[in-house]
Order: structure tokens, then sequence, then C-alpha cells
């Protein structure tokens, strides 16, 4: 059972899709509270860690938020509006997988050779982006990282492992939306390089799930101007040298 109002809160919002109304008798008071909640919310709801999405602090420091397995979906796979949650915003993004383990390692920063080491593979992925507290809520940061930071679902491409000979941050991203473009740009990453918030992370690690695995993803954040989405569509994001993905949305 949750010991947490917030992850009771989160948890029932994710089983029925009724957004959670924010009062400050729920708020987390710092990222270690939210990071704890995320975890109460996955075994309440009986979910793992399939990925992490992640950012940079003002400091510059790592902050993430999983991206829960029943929240991924194949390539070509369809998400399903329901109950409040009938709009998104989209975004296409350069995912990163890991080939093994990367434990937390305090003291002792990992480097970017290291961290790139580490990784098997790197794809294309479209994730959509909807928070579960009532709409227009100015929410604090913490409560915004407990919500797993407003992942909503999450498609990952084909993995492509021969990435070393490109330029991360100059990656040619092209959006389309039933056929028509959308975005077509190249770099457009916040920070520039992609792998900014991935290190920042494997230097940060603080979560409840044992940090990052084999297997798991890192999505790096958006090469694209997020829009809202509120119809049934389907999207495609090609990156160039990379690969591609297809991820539609429908009304339940």
């Amino acid at each position: 059972m949750s010991n947490h109002p917030l992850a009771a809160r989160l948890a029932e919002a994710r089983r029925t899709k009724k957004f959670v109304a924010f009062d400050s008798s729920i708020a987390c008071k710092d990222a270690a509270e939210a990071y704890r909640v995320q975890a109460e919310v996955a075994a309440a709801v009986g979910t793992t860690v399939a990925g992490w999405k992640v950012g940079l602090l003002p400091d510059g420091g790592g902050w993430a938020a999983p991206v829960f397995a029943s929240d991924t979906f194949a390539n070509g796979g369809t998400f399903a509006f329901g109950g409040d949650m009938n709009s998104v915003k989209v975004e296409a993004e350069l995912g990163v997988r890991f080939a093994r383990d990367l434990p937390a390692r305090p003291g002792k920063p990992y480097s970017r050779d290291e961290i790139v080491d580490a990784l098997g593979a790197v794809f294309a992925g479209i994730e959509l982006v909807g928070t579960r507290f009532v709409k227009g809520t100015e929410l604090p940061f913490a409560t915004r990282l407990a919500d797993n930071f407003a992942n909503t679902a999450y498609a990952p491409g084909a993995d492509f492992a021969d990435f070393r000979k490109l330029d991360l941050s100059q990656i040619r991203c092209i959006l389309t939306q039933d056929g028509k473009t959308v975005s077509d740009r190249i770099g457009g990453h916040q920070q520039g390089d992609p792998l900014a918030p991935v290190i920042a992370w494997a230097n940060a690690q603080a979560d409840r799930f044992g940090g990052i695995k084999a297997g798991q993803f890192i999505t790096t954040g958006t090469l694209t101007q997020p829009y809202d989405l509120e119809t049934s569509v389907t999207l495609s994001v090609v990156l160039e040298g990379v690969g591609d993905v297809t991820f539609k949305t429908k009304a339940e």
C-alpha cells in the first residue's frame, strides 16, 4: 500500500484516467520525496521501469523520471485516449539504450566516454506528454517529477548500434502527422548535445528503482517544438542515419 498521499492519487489517476486536483497537502517537498512517490506508484499499479526521461537542473545536475513498461508501446502501436485524458503534447526524441548496467558511483563521476561505452544503441522515439493533474494548474517542480514529468506514453523505434560515427547534435529530425510534415530540422535539442542530460543523470542517480540497468533506455529530450494533439492520428519520426518510428492515437 502507498504511504504518500500523492502516490495513492496518481495511482488512481492511472487506473481511471481521471485527473488529480492539486493542493499543497499532497505536494512533494523535494526531489527525494518525488523519487519515493515514483516508486510507490509503480508498485501500486504493478509496473516496472522500461526507461527514463531526463533533464538538467539549473545547477547543471540531472533529474530523471521513469518511463513505465505499462506506458511503453511497440513501434507502430496505438495509444487510446480516455477519461480526462483527451489531449497530449507530441515530442520527437532521440533515445539511447544501455548494453550494461551503469550503477550509481558517488564521488567518482562517469566520463562521457564511459557512458557512451555503456550504450548499445540509439533509436528514434515519440513521446506523448500529458499531466495527470487538472490542466492549467501550476505545479511545483518536485510534484511534476513525482508524476513522471508528465510522461503519458512512449514508442521507441528499432535500435541502431553503429551510432558512434554520428554527430548526435546534428541529426536531421523529420516529424509527420498523417503524412504531412510538422517539423523538419537539424539538431534542435535544448542543450545542443542530446547526451548532456544523460551524463548528468548518470552521475546524479538518486531514484528508488536501483539505477540504470542493461536493456533500459533514456530518452534525451525533444528535438521538435511540442504541440497539442487532440485527435486520432498517425505520427511518424525519422532521425536521419538512425531510423524511424510510428505511433498512432485514437479516441477510446
